[in-house]
This record gives structure tokens, C-alpha cells and sequence, in this order.
């Protein structure tokens, strides 16, 4: 049964406020650019925008509206954390093979969304061990490439801080296509 979302339990004002203050911390790194604190800036507010559609459309189907909330929400966490390390590295070899490790990390999890869920259920009965062990080779090529051209760069400290962040974002992007699945199609999938 699905009860309505009020306004106060939308966590739609919260959540923008969070990718806000996010996108604010993570245009300073590794160096603050005005340019990127204004594309940070206005991603929370398109994604505040599409909170407020989701929440206008979907206030009675709350399951829906929530896993919409936080498909946006982690997305724009992903893209604010790939950006230090692509900062870093611009125009780099290490920038292009990020670039297309992201661009494998998008298309990848939508192609096996329902794999990637009912891995996420029930991990020991699902086909799953072949993405995590595509998505374990490219962050292992990836890392060793960024680690090694991080010791001849200058920001050694944000180049950590870079590496970390660019692997949760890899890890959000393939977990989000799963929020996309509607409530009755996952019950579905789980109760295969």
C-alpha cells in the first residue's frame, strides 16, 4: 500500500541541500575554479528542480518517487566525485582512460540492471561475478595508471583524495540503474 508523500517527508529541500554543500566542497578540489563551483552549483538545483517534479508526479506512489530521489541524488554524487581525478589528470592519458572507465561504468550496469539487483538481494545465486570481475579489472587498471602518474604530479594529497572519490563514483553509477527498476518488476525479480 502506498501511502502519500507529504512535502516535509519528500527530503526533497534536504537532499539539495546536500548536493549543494557537496558540490561547493568538491569544486575545490584540487584547487578551487569558479567555473566548476558554478556547474557543482547548478547540477543541485536541476537535480532540486527534478526532485520537485518526481515529488508533484509521484506523491501517491511512494516507492517510485523515493528510488527516483535517489537515483538523481546518487548520480550527482557521482559525477561530483569522478570530477578531481579528471581535474587532476586533464588531458592526460590517465584522463581518457577515466573518461572511458566512466563511460563503461554508465552504459554497463543499465545493460544488466536486473542482474545487478537480484545480485544485490541474493548475491550467491545471480550471474553477478561477471560484472564485478569487469568492474574489478577497470578499477584495478584504472588505480595503477592514476597511482603511478601520481607520483610525478604535483597535488600528491588531493591526488588521494581524487582516487578514492573516482572509485565510489564508479561504484555509484553502477549500483543507480537499479533504482530505475519499478517496485512490482523488482518484487518480481527477487521472487524468481
Amino acid at each position: 500500500m502506498n501511502h502519500k508523500v507529504t512535502f516535509q517527508e519528500s527530503r526533497m529541500i534536504k537532499t539539495t541541500i546536500l548536493l549543494f554543500v557537496t558540490g561547493g566542497l568538491f569544486s575545490i578540489i584540487p584547487e578551487g575554479d569558479p567555473i566548476f563551483l558554478i556547474f557543482n552549483l547548478s547540477l543541485s538545483l536541476i537535480a532540486g528542480v527534478l526532485f520537485y517534479v518526481f515529488w508533484k508526479k509521484l506523491k501517491h506512489h511512494r516507492k517510485r518517487y523515493y528510488s527516483l530521489l535517489s537515483f538523481v541524488m546518487i548520480n550527482v554524487i557521482a559525477i561530483y566525485f569522478a570530477m578531481p581525478l579528471l581535474r587532476i589528470y586533464f588531458l592526460t592519458i590517465t584522463f581518457w582512460i577515466g573518461v572511458v572507465v566512466l563511460l563503461i561504468m554508465n552504459i554497463l550496469p543499465y545493460l544488466y540492471s536486473r542482474e545487478i539487483a537480484f545480485g544485490i538481494q541474493k548475491p550467491n545465486k545471480s550471474k553477478l561475478g561477471k560484472i564485478y570481475t569487469i568492474y574489478t579489472i577497470l578499477i584495478l587498471f584504472f588505480g595503477s595508471i592514476a597511482y603511478s602518474n601520481g607520483l610525478v604530479t604535483q597535488q600528491a594529497d588531493a591526488l588521494t583524495i581524487a582516487i578514492i572519490t573516482f572509485l565510489f563514483s564508479i561504484l555509484f553509477f553502477f549500483i543507480s540503474p537499479i533504482m530505475l527498476i519499478k517496485p512490482k518488476e523488482m518484487d518480481k525479480i527477487v521472487n524468481d
